[in-house]
């Protein structure tokens, strides 16, 4: 009986073998050209981002947050893929807090084009269900959710800024990236355009959201 193997040519399959991993590099290159934009987008750490407001470093991942709204529960998680501009409130909204809550929506208005791309939600706990129906009139299209008490205290830890007193963490509002990550945050002094600045970064280096 012949062996096969002897008769095997092999230049045919040296050249098999280089069809094969060529065909492979192929296949891995296009994958990583698809989703580069994608990896980057959610990867993205802005070390050297010229930043006004105060940049948390690295990113702090989010928690999910069951929030209610007037048509019933809404999950923080369900937000992902676009950019949440985020003021809260404990107990009351003071002057500096409508200011923020006005802030954010006139920020929203001026990304103009990728207005699309940004939410702007108020979150709170404590006040009355009349009071938070007139702010939510008021600064519509603000999207104004209530958070019971024991979740608010616990979810809004991740705000807090690193060594910082508690004056400062006092009236600040929010931007949490399409990944769920808190990435800056801003006093209620907070110059406008210089935030406008922030914001406009951020979208055009983010390939999401």
């Amino acid at each position: 009986m012949t062996d096969n193997n002897q008769n095997a040519d092999p230049s045919n399959s040296a050249s098999s073998s280089k069809t094969l991993l060529w065909n492979r590099v192929q296949m891995i290159l296009v994958f990583v050209v698809f989703a580069a934009p994608v990896a980057g987008a959610f990867l993205y750490k802005p070390t050297s981002f010229n930043n006004y407001g105060d940049l948390y470093r690295p990113a702090r991942p989010v928690e999910n947050l069951e929030m209610i709204s007037p048509d019933g529960p809404v999950e923080l998680d369900s937000f992902r893929r676009q950019w949440v501009l985020m003021v809260k409130a404990d107990g009351e909204c003071s002057t500096a807090c409508e200011d923020n809550i006005l802030k954010i929506r006139q920020l929203r208005f001026m990304q103009n084009n990728n207005m699309t791309r940004l939410r702007t939600v108020f979150i709170h706990t404590g006040l009355s269900d009349s009071v938070a129906k007139d702010l939510d009139a008021k600064y519509s299209p603000i999207e104004t959710y209530a958070i019971e008490k024991l979740n608010f205290d616990k979810w809004t830890q991740v705000l807090k800024l690193d060594d910082a007193p508690i004056e400062a963490e006092k009236d600040r509002f929010y931007i949490i990236d399409p990944a769920g990550n808190l990435m800056i945050s801003y006093p209620a002094t907070a110059d406008p355009g210089a935030i406008q600045k922030d914001i406009k970064r951020l979208l055009k280096t983010s390939q999401i959201g």
